[in-house]
């Protein structure tokens, strides 16, 4: 009994530091829909304090940035086999316990014409990338199997010789969720850095909105964490230690124009993307025209009496 008090304080703490390392740590992938030619800008941040990562800063460019692109465009094409990705550009900052990165690149090959509307297959949103991507002796896309699982594991038959001559306890949470030791152990190592998976749900079901002035439709879609596991490891003597693993993106659709979803289809209507430019001519000229005509108007007036006399 008096083990549990100061573990299920414990336990208090830990949720406490995780949801703070939610608003911290947050991810945001943008998709932007430029008539045929779609943009897409990751900005990810995946901590986990297992064990420790490389120190790096750098940026993709040469063969780092051809390996990452032909790695987009395989994962990409596992989802739809016409896309391809250009025109990568990006960097990378790690410290021995976090990954940040930006990737900006662009995808052709999913959006046709057809006539005035212009349909644009999202099917590929979902997306993930299996590679084992380096810089040097960083392992920045499988975070989870290369830092986070040979953890995990270690502690897995704690209560095992010779491990239970000095480890009372080890705790395994997903989320606020105790879960058994080998569950735990698998869903750290299928960590990964470019796994998108979770923007599963059709576009139709995310969130939509429609800004006038800038003429944009913009659906917003929050899955939760992609990963949000803790484990604590209680000594029979000492202070326990508590490792986390935490990953979340959000992430928005932006379209030039007023478009719908069907599904996972997006369609645009292309000659509605011009009639607020339609309209604010028609709004100039008919201002012009008004302008024009009173000008005219007073210039009668100032005339009529010159002429009676």
């Amino acid at each position: 009994m008096h083990r549990q008090v100061p573990l299920t304080f414990l336990l208090l703490t830990i949720l406490i530091s995780s949801w703070a390392m939610a608003d911290v740590h947050a991810s945001s992938v943008n998709y932007s829909i430029h008539g045929e030619k779609i943009s897409v800008a990751l900005s990810l941040h995946f901590f986990q304090n297992a064990t420790e990562m490389p120190i790096l800063s750098t940026k993709y460019a040469g063969s780092s940035a051809q390996s990452l692109t032909q790695a987009l465009e395989e994962g990409i094409r596992k989802k739809m086999p016409s896309a391809s990705v250009s025109s990568l550009s990006g960097e990378l900052v790690s410290s021995r316990d976090w990954i940040n990165t930006t990737i900006r690149f662009g995808i052709d090959g999913t959006s046709t014409r057809k006539g005035d509307l212009l349909v644009s297959n999202c099917s590929w949103v979902p997306f993930n990338v299996s590679r084992d991507l380096r810089f040097g002796n960083l392992s920045y896309n499988l975070i989870g199997a290369t830092y986070i699982r040979p953890t995990f594991a270690r502690y897995i038959d704690f209560d095992k010789a010779p491990l239970n001559e000095t480890i009372a306890q080890v705790t395994y949470l997903l989320g606020q969720n105790e879960i058994p030791a080998k569950f735990a152990v698998q869903r750290a190592g299928n960590a990964t850095l470019l796994d998108f998976t979770s923007l599963g749900a059709p576009i139709q079901g995310w969130f939509k909105s429609y800004n006038l002035t800038k003429d944009m439709t913009t659906w917003v879609y929050n899955p939760g964490p992609a990963l949000n596991m803790t484990m604590t490891v209680t000594p029979r003597d000492g202070r326990p230690l508590v490792s986390h693993a935490f990953y979340r993106y959000n992430a928005t659709l932006s379209v030039d124009g007023l478009a719908e979803a069907d599904g996972e289809t997006v369609r645009i209507d292309w000659y509605g993307a011009y009639d607020p430019l339609i309209m604010l001519g028609v709004i100039i000229a008919s201002l012009v025209v008004a302008i024009v005509a009173s000008w005219k108007y007073r210039s009668r007036r100032r005339e009529m009496p010159r002429r009676r006399k």
